[in-house]
C-alpha cells in the first residue's frame, strides 16, 4: 500500500484514462457490512472526547454530526470507500469524490486516509446518528428543571439536517429516508419533547405562572404544534392522562393546564384522544 495523503476540498483528481463507465446508480450501495478497515488506516471516533452521558458534551457531539453532514463530510468518505471497494458512484458521490484534490502522480500507489487531516470516521454516518438519537430524548420533561440547549432544539436541528443535507448518503436494508434511521416511535417522542419545551420554565418563580394570563400563549403555541403534527399524536395515540406522564409540571400548575387544555381542545376527559380534537 502507499502512503495515504490528506485531500482538501476545491480540487479535482488527476483523470485516468477514459474508459466506459458503466450507468451511475440512483441509490448508493449498502455499506453495512462493508464499513471496516485494516489497522493501518486511521479511523475519527465521534465519542473520543466527549461522552455521550454527559448532557453537556451531547450538545458538542451533535454539532460535529451536523457540521459533517451540511459540509459533506459523510458523503466524500462514503464516496472514498465505494471506490475502494470498486463499487460504482453514484453521481452525487462521483462529485464528492472529484471535489478533493489528489496531488500523486500515481493514482494506483495513493489512498486517501485524510481530508482536511481529519481521518475516515469509525462508524457509519447513521450508526452515530443511532446512538445519539436516544440520548436526546429526557422522559419526562419537568418544567421546573435546567435544561441544556440540546434538549430544545437537537432533534430539530438534526432532523432538518438530515432532510437538508442526507440525500446521497447510504441507509441499512429496509429504509428509505435518512431520517429513519432512527426508530419511528423514538423519532415521535423526541418531536413532542420539541413541543413541550414551550413549558420549560413554569413553576413558582419570576412569574413563570399559567396562573398568569400572559403565559396562555404557551397553550396556544403548544396546541397549534399538535394540530400541524398532527401523525405525532395518532401514533402516540396521546390522551390528558398520558401526557402528563411525559410532562411533570408543578403541583399548582397541573390543574390550570387541564383546565385549558380541556377548554382549547374541547376534551371530555383525561381518557379522549387527543387526535380526535385536532
Amino acid at each position: 500500500m502507499g502512503e495515504g495523503r490528506t485531500h482538501h476540498r476545491g480540487g479535482c483528481r488527476m483523470a485516468k484514462k477514459k474508459k466506459q463507465r458503466p450507468s451511475r446508480p440512483v441509490r448508493p450501495a449498502c455499506l453495512e457490512k462493508e464499513w471496516h478497515f485494516d489497522l493501518d488506516v486511521p479511523t475519527y471516533d465521534f465519542f473520543e472526547h466527549c461522552s455521550l452521558d454527559k448532557p453537556a458534551d451531547l450538545g458538542e457531539i451533535v454539532e460535529n454530526v451536523l457540521d459533517s453532514l451540511e459540509q459533506g463530510d459523510f458523503l466524500m468518505w462514503e464516496a472514498v470507500v465505494c471506490d475502494e471497494l470498486g463499487l460504482t458512484l453514484t453521481q452525487k458521490q462521483a462529485k464528492a469524490l472529484s471535489s478533493l484534490l489528489d496531488f500523486s502522480d500515481d493514482e494506483e500507489e495513493d489512498r486517501i486516509l485524510y481530508i482536511n487531516e481529519i481521518p475516515r470516521p469509525g462508524e457509519l454516518w447513521y450508526e452515530i446518528v443511532r446512538k445519539i438519537a436516544p440520548r436526546l430524548l429526557v422522559e419526562p420533561f419537568k418544567t421546573d428543571d435546567s435544561h441544556y440547549d440540546v434538549t430544545y432544539d437537537g432533534w430539530r436541528n438534526l432532523a432538518s439536517a438530515l432532510e437538508k443535507h442526507g440525500e446521497g448518503l447510504s441507509l441499512p436494508v429496509g429504509v428509505d429516508r435518512p431520517v429513519d434511521v432512527v426508530p419511528i416511535e423514538l423519532q415521535h417522542r423526541l418531536w413532542l419533547q420539541t413541543y413541550l419545551t414551550v413549558f420549560s420554565g413554569l413553576g413558582p418563580s419570576d412569574g413563570q405562572t399559567l396562573h398568569n394570563e400572559e403565559e396562555h400563549d404557551r397553550i396556544e403555541e403548544f396546541v397549534a404544534n399538535l394540530r400541524e403534527h398532527k401523525e405525532t399524536v395518532e401514533f402516540l395515540d396521546l390522551t390528558l392522562e398520558k401526557l402528563l406522564k411525559v410532562l411533570i409540571l408543578p403541583p399548582r400548575e397541573e390543574p390550570i393546564f387541564i383546565e385549558m387544555m380541556k377548554e382549547e381542545l374541547g376534551l371530555g376527559s383525561m381518557q379522549d384522544r387527543i387526535a380526535e380534537h385536532l
